[in-house]
């Protein structure tokens, strides 16, 4: 509180110390209009004498877009002593200064403003004593190179009481722990962020750097994205807890642009606009995130190449991953869950998307589909509207030449619906289990290529010999069947899902007689995994799977059986093998489970089957 006051009067003094003749916006878009007329009060232009622009009150009437605006100019000049009020447009701010040289900003105020001072395309500019009290971006400087970028800004300035911190051209240099309102690294190589904290201001912006780093770092309610990377290849963002309500409407996270090769690892992105806004940057690797209450959780587009998308949890939000322009991009070993609209969607500008060995529970869509040329396989699908969606465009895109093959299509209202702008997907191996519809194709579409078909948890057939074909076709209506429909599920080559990628160890169980169990356990010890444990899996296949979740340090952690179809027995194990709690879950509720004491792994398996090996309390972990 006492801060709180403190500032006030600061900031109460400061204006008063800063107040001059009022006025309206000021506007020079040429050299000729350095005049008096335009509030320049001395000067010639020259660098020794720059004209000056000094001691005025600018107020913003509504619907003008700035406050004081210089384009366009070569003569030097400083904006000193000025006090700019009411910048309220949204495309504006109270300064602008747009493809201009040797300019000036001194010993100024924006205030109750949108956006503060924007440097666009510009060179050489100054920024000393500058204070920027906005609910926008304070900062934003753009341009099309790295010269764009050469200004002397120090930290005298500031962004809602908050020090900029603004480099251009280091090498190898390590800046740490620096608290800001705003940080940008321009111009540079080799450069290390480490446990930066920005809040309540512009995040942090790289540009036409490489090599850069950002590590640690808290990034929260930045009105830009919490960190814009552009056309800075190589850049690394890792090991960030919290990146999270940056950019409102149409920010990020983690913004991409034109950085190719770039790589986000084991960072927490939630309420952002997107999590992650890759664009026009090829071959970047997003891994090991986790993404929370974002409206799109991952955004591609700019004809990105080869993206990897890989290994994450994905909760909450409108979308999961957005492909809307790219080519060759992976989708691998997600946990998605809780997803308004689509956990994937793969759109008509994009081309050879591969969606692979995810788990997708609890969605309106799981896919929704209008690109081309892509796989889908291995995936597990559960509780949707739609499990695999190729939508209806009305004739504006033709999605052809896609695989969908071994994905778990279960307890959905539809499995897969191809619609007739569909043509020569290939649909084979699939396990539709359970769904209220099975399909629907009204494209021409190839079912059964290669005489094998997919199964069906309804199917009446009998085999045909030793082919595991059956002998009746499943019949969609209209021309389109599946001609060689396959009896039974076990063709599938393991776990479905994300639980098809968990390593498999075996542990061995032993009770206070001695008695001994060996079990072969999947290893659930990223938090993706952890998560999903056994959800959306189908009961007959779950029965047969025994879940090591596994963390470490000590937890304290509470256990539900949401989307889990069968009961289990938990054993909650500490460091030492000793259990430490024992419960029993039943199926598919939401109460929490969790031991008296705290734990370092869980062990989840079907309800009775340790006490059909003979095993009888209390038991332990054998090291």
């Amino acid at each position: 509180m006492k801060a709180l006051v403190l500032m006030t009067v600061c900031l109460t003094v400061t204006a008063a110390a800063f107040a001059g003749t009022a006025r309206g916006p000021i506007a020079i878009l040429s050299d000729g209009e350095f005049t008096e007329e335009n509030g320049v009060v001395g000067g010639s232009g020259t660098v020794d004498e720059p004209y000056r622009i000094s001691g005025w009150e600018v107020n913003v009437a509504e619907g003008e877009r700035y406050g004081i605006r210089i384009e366009g100019t070569t003569s030097s000049f400083v904006i000193e002593g000025c006090v700019v009020s009411g910048a309220r447009h949204p495309e504006g701010a109270g300064m602008l200064l747009d493809g201009v040289r040797r300019g000036a900003v001194e010993n100024s105020i924006v205030q109750n403003s949108r956006h503060g001072l924007e440097i666009v395309t510009s060179e050489d500019i100054k920024i000393s004593n500058t204070y920027l009290f906005v609910d926008g971006v304070g900062l934003r400087v753009m341009g099309a190179s790295a010269e764009h970028f050469r200004h002397s800004i120090d930290t005298s300035n500031t962004v809602n009481g908050k020090e900029i911190h603004y480099y251009y051209g280091l090498e190898g240099k390590v800046l740490d722990r620096l608290q800001a309102g705003h940080i940008t690294v321009a111009g540079s190589r080799d450069v290390v962020i480490s446990g930066a904290s920005v809040e309540d201001g512009d995040g942090i912006t790289v540009a036409f750097s490489e090599g850069i780093t950002v590590e640690g770092s808290d990034l929260f309610q930045n009105r830009g994205s919490g960190l814009f990377v552009m056309s800075s290849p190589g850049t690394v963002v890792r090991d960030s807890e919290r990146i999270a309500n940056n950019g409102g409407a149409g920010g990020a996270g983690v913004a991409l642009w034109l950085s190719d090769r770039s790589v986000v690892e084991n960072v927490g992105l939630y309420g952002n606009h997107a999590g992650l806004h890759i664009s026009a940057s090829d071959r970047v690797e997003a891994r090991d995130n986790i993404y929370a209450g974002n409206q799109v959780a991952v955004l591609v587009d700019g004809g990105a190449r080869e993206v990897e998308i890989v290994s994450g949890l994905i909760y909450g939000g409108s979308y999961g991953v957005e492909l809307e322009s790219a080519r060759g991009p992976l989708v691998e070993g997600l946990a998605i869950s809780e997803v308004e609209i689509a956990a994937v969607s793969i759109g008509a500008r994009v081309s050879h998307a591969i969606v692979r060995e995810c788990t997708i529970v609890d969605v309106a869509y799981g896919l929704l589909i209008t690109g081309s040329y892509g796989s889908v396989e291995r995936n597990l699908i559960a509780r949707a509207d739609t499990a695999i969606l190729f939508r209806e465009t009305g004739g504006e895109a033709a999605s052809t030449g896609n695989t969908i093959r071994q994905n778990v299509l279960y307890r959905s209202w539809e499995g897969l619906y191809l619609g007739r702008d569909t043509r020569d997907n290939r649909i084979y191996e699939n396990l539709f289990w359970d769904c209220l519809e099975d399909a629907r194709d009204v494209g021409l579409n190839v079912w059964a290529p290669q005489g094998r078909g997919n199964w069906y948890s309804g199917y009446q057939g009998s085999a045909v010999g030793d082919s595991g074909v059956g002998d009746t076709p499943v019949d969609f209506g209209g021309d389109v069947k599946d001609e060689a429909p396959l009896v039974s599920p076990d063709f599938l080559p393991g776990p479905p899902g994300l639980l098809g990628t968990l390593p498999r160890e075996t542990v061995v169980l032993e009770d206070a007689d001695g008695r001994r169990v060996e079990l072969s356990v999947l290893v659930a010890d990223t938090v993706q995994a952890r998560f999903v444990r056994l959800q959306g899996v189908p009961e007959r296949l779950a029965e047969e799977i025994a879940l090591l979740l596994r963390w470490d340090t000590d937890v304290r952690s509470r256990l539900r059986s949401n989307n889990v179809f069968l009961p289990l027995d938990v054993l909650f194990i500490a460091a030492d093998g000793s259990v430490v709690g024992k419960q029993s879950m039943e199926a598919d509720t939401d109460t929490p489970h969790g031991a008296p004491e705290p734990f370092r792994k869980a062990l989840e398996v079907r309800a009775g089957l340790l006490a059909e090996q003979g095993m009888a309390d209390p038991v332990k972990l054998v090291p």
